[in-house]
């Protein structure tokens, strides 16, 4: 059965709401999953893999919830990572839950092929037999949540006891007889369950699917070993999985009854990610469905993961089957494997400085936890609010001691108006080093009332300043009908920093890139809008932004208005490339030549037009530069500041590859020489920096994501 995990997350309103995953977007989760019944006016804790943790921390890019609105716990494994994919949320009316192979991610839950098992139940006194499944995937949390160091404290007080309270079935004890069972191996291996389970079993084939294998298979040895005469059934997608092609020849040949199976997404661009192990036998077959790689870390010890056993009738090949999916036998040969290697935990420093926890309560002490080497002297914890350089505050600290209070006045506490984070910095044998980077987390805000919130205002009222977050907030909309009329009133707000506006500013941030495909209510529900009447409203939304902002700001050339152009010329873009990767009733909602002619109208307003034309129309940039014909440098260093050749770049590359693929044209051919040519020699002109792979490969995801 095909989950819409996003619909899913839509079906009732939650008070209390966990997840826990491997790799954390928080932006997407903001935007997104946050934004959903579930989770939007809920008490909501993430519990992250540690080294993912620090790279979104060290990469600013938090989000503006991270720690304020939402806890996020970082999970240290001993050996291994922290690798469950888990979503729970119990309000009032139901509880709802999923354990799969989706991290929460925009590509784990709108592009992958993933494999998810939902449940749900009413939270009431009239439960159904989910409750208790439901039930342990709350003890699984609570669990972790004994590993969250000093904040366990109030995670524990103020939520999961919160909730226990609020609905005492929670402390349930699952029976021995439940048909699905949730299996951890936070604290033990899940080869061993797994055996224990098929006792006295006869074992007639084995299944292996997942994109990530040991680099010696022994997975599969130990499979053989255990039922000899079973067959063994590899399922990956080639180009898309590290499995190790000699070791496989080798096991196939001596081992014998081994069939390699390449799973092909119709789609280019997707990836299969879902992980099961299969165990048929002549009764049923027997799943191991979740977070696990085939490999030792996953299965037999030092990974967290989470699957659900369980059995159906159905045999592998039927319980497999979808339409956007083709699986077929393939030669070893021809099988391409990848050099991805398996989540595994990062090597440490040689010395020790961490900050193990940083806590503002709400009377305003900030207690810090830390971890110190002997070897550091002349320590300095400093605190930096999200996107600023220079620290809000900064302490020397004695590093004998391992936990500290800083009692802050009500200014100083009013300082933290945004995510922020703290970090050590010291000396060893006269050089500098620097811990990892820590949230602080800010207890007033995490913990207060959400009831009643107005988020669905917010949302809209991001849409209307600078169009970020539109594609989500119109897919939230009741219907086509809904649609058009919202892409036919819609204007975003013009500022282009003259007094009537509140300026430019800023600089260049990430978008979420989800655009998932057209919601299911959506095929039902209107009530006469029709795919071209859907057509028309969005090319319409696109020439309207063009003439009365675009071409607004180009006329009048004033620099404060950078940030609001590239705001609307990053929407109009995003809506013209997901529209495009969007069917109805097989009718594809934007056609390729109305993508390549309203980029190349965007662009034109930006860097010019082209030939006869170029005169009367110079573009906003020219523009800017014939007002401030003595600050040309600092014209040019605000183009780079908000990254305005990659953002072009990265624009005509996804208008090349989207006309490629549709009209069957070379990636190459002469049209898409002559757009690359026409950015390079502005790019050039301008005397801009050439934009790095790096700052690609960073921007690209916002339009290659989208379509």
């Amino acid at each position: 059965m095909i989950t819409d995990f996003m619909e899913f997350l839509k079906k009732s309103r939650g008070r209390f709401a966990f997840v826990a995953t491997y790799e954390f977007d928080p932006l997407f989760f903001e935007r997104r999953i946050l934004a959903t019944p579930a989770f939007e006016s809920a008490a909501v804790v993430i519990f992250v893999d540690n080294d993912r943790y620090s790279d979104i921390l060290a990469a600013g890019k938090q989000g503006q919830g991270f720690d304020r609105n939402y806890f996020v716990i970082p999970m240290i494994r001993a050996e291994g990572v922290f690798h469950p994919k888990l979503y729970l949320a119990i309000g009032d009316k139901k509880a709802m839950a999923s354990v799969g192979s989706n991290n929460c991610t925009a590509a784990g839950t709108g592009h992958n092929f993933e494999l998810i098992s939902t449940t749900e139940s009413s939270s009431g006194d009239d439960r159904n037999a989910n409750a208790h499944l439901i039930s342990s995937i709350f003890q699984q949390f609570w669990r972790y949540a004994d590993e969250a160091g000093p904040i366990a404290e109030w995670l524990k007080r103020d939520i999961f006891d919160q909730a226990r309270a609020a609905f005492p079935w929670l402390t349930d004890t699952p029976g021995a007889s439940q048909s699905v069972e949730l299996l951890s191996s936070h604290d033990s291996g899940l080869w061993p369950q797994i055996v224990a389970r098929l006792t006295d079993r006869t074992v007639s084939k084995v299944t292996l699917l997942a994109p990530f294998f040991g680099k010696k298979l022994r997975m599969v040895e130990r499979i053989r070993d255990r039922w000899p005469d079973a067959a063994i059934e590899i399922v990956s997608q080639s180009g898309y999985s590290n499995l190790p092609m000699e070791r496989f020849a080798v096991l196939r040949d001596t081992l014998g009854n081994i069939e390699l199976i390449s799973a092909v997404p119709q789609k280019t661009g997707r990836n299969m990610h879902a992980k099961a192990l299969a165990f048929e036998t002549p009764e049923c077959t027997y799943w191991l469905a979740g977070s696990a790689n085939m490999s030792d870390a996953a299965l037999t010890g030092g990974n967290s993961e989470a699957c659900l056993w369980f059995a159906t009738r159905q045999t592998v090949t039927k319980a497999l089957k979808h339409e956007e999916l083709t699986f077929s036998r393939v030669d070893p040969k021809d099988f391409k494997a990848v050099a991805i290697e398996e989540p595994k935990p990062r090597a440490g420093e040689a010395f020790e400085l961490k900050i193990r926890s940083l806590i503002l309560t709400d009377e305003g002490q900030l207690l810090v936890a830390t971890a110190i080497s002997a070897e550091v002297t002349d320590i300095a914890l400093r605190i930096f609010k999200r996107d600023e350089t220079l620290p809000t505050f900064s302490w020397k600290i004695d590093p004998t001691n391992h936990t500290f209070t800083f009692s802050l006045k009500d200014d100083d506490q009013a300082k933290f108006d945004r995510p922020a984070v703290g970090q050590l910095q010291g000396w060893i044998d006269g050089q500098e080093v620097k811990g990892p980077l820590c949230s602080v987390k800010q207890l007033e805000r995490l913990l207060r009332d959400r009831a009643g919130g107005n988020i669905a205002g917010n949302r809209l009222q991001r849409v209307m300043e600078s169009g970020d977050g539109l594609i989500e907030y119109v897919d939230a909309l009741d219907g086509i009908d809904a649609a058009i009329d919202f892409m036919n009133n819609t204007t975003i707000r013009f500022n282009d920093g003259t007094p009537s506006g509140s300026g430019g500013g800023g600089r260049w941030r990430s978008r979420d890139p989800f655009s998932g495909d057209v919601p299911d209510h959506w095929k039902i529900g209107s009530s006469g809008g029709t795919v071209t009447e859907l057509r028309e409203a969005i090319w319409a939304f696109v020439q309207r932004h063009v003439q009365t902002r675009l071409e607004r700001h180009a006329d009048r050339g004033n620099l404060g208005g950078l940030g609001n152009f590239l705001d609307i010329y990053r929407t109009i873009s995003g809506v013209l490339f997901a529209w495009h990767s969007r069917r109805i009733l097989d009718d594809v909602v934007i056609p390729a030549p109305f993508v390549t002619r309203g980029i190349q109208d965007v662009l034109a307003t930006l860097i010019g037009s082209r030939g006869e034309e170029s005169a009367e129309a110079p573009g906003y940039v020219k523009a800017i530069l014939a007002n401030l014909e003595a600050d040309d440098e600092l014209v040019r260093a605000e183009l780079d500041r908000h990254r305005v050749p990659a953002i072009i770049r990265a624009t005509v590359e996804e208008m090349i590859r989207v006309r490629s693929i549709s009209l069957g044209r070379p990636i190459d051919d002469a049209w898409s020489r002559d757009k690359r040519d026409w950015i390079s020699s502005w790019i050039e002109e301008m005397q801009l920096r050439v934009p790095s792979e790096g700052d690609l490969q960073e921007i690209e995801p916002e339009f290659r994501l989208a379509a």
